[in-house]
């Protein structure tokens, strides 16, 4: 399998020290997919350019849909945070090819620039865990 990823771009408020986020690998995946194409990986990435601040914060069962795959939230954890993740359509049993957790921490983003850093500090979650197939975890606080 060949991973191709986005370019993300530079960090748009790295280093405001009123809202430090970081993305810590967790555990693996524990429903990973067996048989992920390039095909999926592709849809993957153009759902996750998809994804905004506002709907970070929705409730399940809101999904995001392109071509084979779907981006969904699972859940609420919490403090008021979400859990997300990528399935492949259509797929009996283990379908998930990336997962991520988002800290509630990150929903008081106080300005425009604030919150598109989360946003694509989630976004950049989602591509880490669809190339290295670990949860991985949002943290701020974010003001």
């Amino acid at each position: 399998m060949t991973e191709q990823r986005q370019p993300l771009g530079p960090d748009v408020m790295a280093g405001d020290p009123n809202c430090p986020i970081s993305i810590t690998p967790q555990n693996a995946i524990p429903n990973y997919a067996g048989n992920v194409s390039t095909a999926n990986i592709a849809d993957a990435q153009n759902v996750v350019s998809q994804l905004t601040f506002a709907d970070i914060w929705r409730l399940p069962p809101f999904r995001i849909s392109f071509g084979t795959v779907h981006l969904g939230v699972m859940g609420v954890i919490a403090g008021g945070g979400r859990t997300w993740q990528i399935d492949i359509n259509d797929v009996n049993g283990y379908s998930t090819i990336a997962a991520t957790t988002v800290q509630g921490n990150l929903a008081t983003a106080s300005t425009s620039e604030r919150q598109q850093y989360v946003q694509q500090m989630v976004r950049r979650a989602l591509e880490e865990s669809l190339s290295n197939r670990r949860i991985a975890d949002v943290n701020g606080p974010c003001r």
